[in-house]
């Protein structure tokens, strides 16, 4: 079988794993249905930016909720050309998707038939790009952007040309506009570059063309009155809680993230393999560029970023390792009289990641999409049968801005900026803040709010709310909670809500429970 048809394949099972994930979703929803609320958000901030030119997940603020201006700046202008279409994230991965196969087909080709087989279908399973795809998040562009990097700068140091540095540093900001965990990788780029070829100047340039995203993105956060850094990055971090919290946080990405760690143990190999046959260390880390490029930026986010949620955090990783152990596992494959034991564990690890992986995600990427149907969907239903220009205080905020046109107070702080700042000078605490349960009980009645929809596990409501009754779905797997509070904040208005409750549970779907509190 040529390559050419193993990559038409390779497309073939992409489409049909897509396809399949649909026709679930479209049984129990009528629609599709992403499997993230902060999908929502990515399209609440790209319609108001498109349509009413304010960068904020409602059209009345400025508020830095994405932790991918670009992505979102993508969506705007795609809303902006072809008007506002809840399907256009979809859209756009899918056609990210299929140029992340076809990089990765002219990137392995160059192997034998068996690498290039086992590591194209390593790429769409193991990412695994479907749900990346699926989840209308910015994952698939920002995996094809870094692949893209790795190439240019494995390009670059071959041919040393000035258009091969520009295309480099065209791609660095490129990647980091998408995600800011771009900048780990480039980051030792730029050591390469300065400490072992001592291209002193390329290194900086290169650093400081990656960092224009963060720069011009900051400068404008803080015009407007928010963090340098996305809401998110400061409040979902890895630095909120101290040394010890650090600690703990970095021991959880390790067991999250266990199916990457499982290929940079190959990663690892091939460092020690290759440096080994090497006498000089110059000539060991130079053999090594790519690989410990990928080591040390995977290390970097281990302690930094995040993990898990959806297992989409880790996507791009996963992508990344796999790229740079390809020539190693080619080397070994081609060997007629090498180590079998190396080629055995090569082929184990690959198949425990795909178990790791895929086959989990099979369920539960469609049980995702069942909860934020079942709870997130229904908020927003709810809202714009009652509420749909009210101001309303929430904790999850996407879908329910999206569909409505609300005044809101996010008391978790990704849409309102002086509940981050609060929760970022308590360490992101939540109930057990006294400062930010205060700045929601003033804010709330001195500015006329309605009602709140929130996770009490989140942040507790002041005493003078009245709580009404609550929605519960079952089998939650990715929402904040399985239980959401309705409060009216105005003690006259309980008796209204409450039946406007009662009339709402009779059109929720049979696995949502709603509940009257007298």
């Amino acid at each position: 079988m040529k390559k050419t048809t193993i990559f038409f394949l390779s497309i073939l099972l992409l489409a049909l794993l897509v396809f399949y994930n649909l026709q679930v979703v479209m049984v129990f929803a009528g629609r599709f249905i992403y499997p993230l609320d902060d999908a929502y958000i990515h399209l609440s901030m790209a319609k108001n930016f498109a349509e009413f030119s304010v960068w904020g997940i409602t059209q009345y603020e400025f508020s830095s909720a994405t932790s991918s201006p670009l992505f979102t700046f993508l969506l705007a202008i795609l809303i902006k050309v072809f008007g506002n279409w809840e399907y256009i994230p979809l859209v756009a991965n899918s056609v990210a998707g299929l140029f992340l196969v076809w990089v990765s087909h002219n990137y392995l080709k160059q192997f034998s038939k068996l690498t290039y087989t086992i590591f194209l279908f390593s790429i769409v399973l193991l990412m695994p790009l479907h749900l990346m795809i699926m989840t209308g998040m910015e994952h698939v562009f920002h995996t094809l952007t870094m692949i893209l990097v790795l190439l240019a700068f494995k390009k670059y140091l071959e041919h040393q040309t000035p258009r091969g540095f520009s295309n480099l540093a065209l791609l660095a900001i490129v990647a980091t506009g998408f995600r800011y965990e771009s900048l780990f990788f480039i980051f030792f780029m730029c050591v390469y570059l300065f400490f072992i070829k001592k291209e002193y100047f390329q290194s900086i340039a290169l650093g400081l063309f990656a960092m224009t995203p963060v720069l011009i993105y900051g400068w404008i956060s803080l015009d407007h009155g928010s963090f340098f850094l996305p809401n998110s990055l400061i409040l979902k971090g890895n630095t909120n809680h101290g040394f010890v919290g650090f600690i703990t946080r970095m021991a959880g990405n390790g067991f999250r993230g266990i199916s990457v760690l499982i290929l940079v143990l190959i990663l690892i190999a091939q460092i020690f393999i290759k440096a080994k046959s090497q006498k000089l260390w110059m000539d060991k880390i130079s053999k090594n560029a790519i690989p410990l490029v990928v080591f040390f930026g995977f290390s970097l986010h281990l302690m930094f970023a995040n993990f898990g949620w959806l297992i989409r955090y880790e996507a791009y990783l996963v992508v990344i390792v796999l790229f740079a152990i390809a020539p190693f596992a080619d080397s070994v494959f081609q060997k007629k009289t090498g180590n079998i034991i190396l080629k055995t564990e090569i082929i184990v690890f690959l198949l425990v990641v795909f178990c790791l992986r895929f086959i989990p995600m099979v369920k539960n990427q469609n049980l995702a999409s069942k909860n934020i149907f079942d709870q997130q969907i229904q908020l927003a239903d709810f809202l714009h049968k009652y509420y749909k220009n009210s101001k309303i205080v929430a904790n999850d905020i996407g879908a329910i801005t999206y569909y409505n046109n609300i005044h809101l107070l996010d008391t978790y702080g990704l849409g309102s900026i002086e509940v981050a700042k609060r929760r970022k000078d308590e360490h992101g605490k939540f109930t057990d803040s006294k400062n930010l349960q205060d700045y929601i009980s003033n804010t709330s009645k001195s500015q006329d709010f309605d009602i709140a929809l929130v996770y009490d596990s989140w942040a507790h409501m002041p005493d003078y709310f009245t709580k009404v009754g609550t929605l519960a779905i079952q089998d939650n797997y990715i929402c904040g909670g399985s239980t959401v509070t309705f409060y009216s904040v105005k003690k006259e208005n309980a008796e209204k809500l409450r039946s406007q409750l009662v009339q709402f549970s009779k059109e929720v779907p049979k696995d949502v429970s709603i509940k009257i509190i007298n």
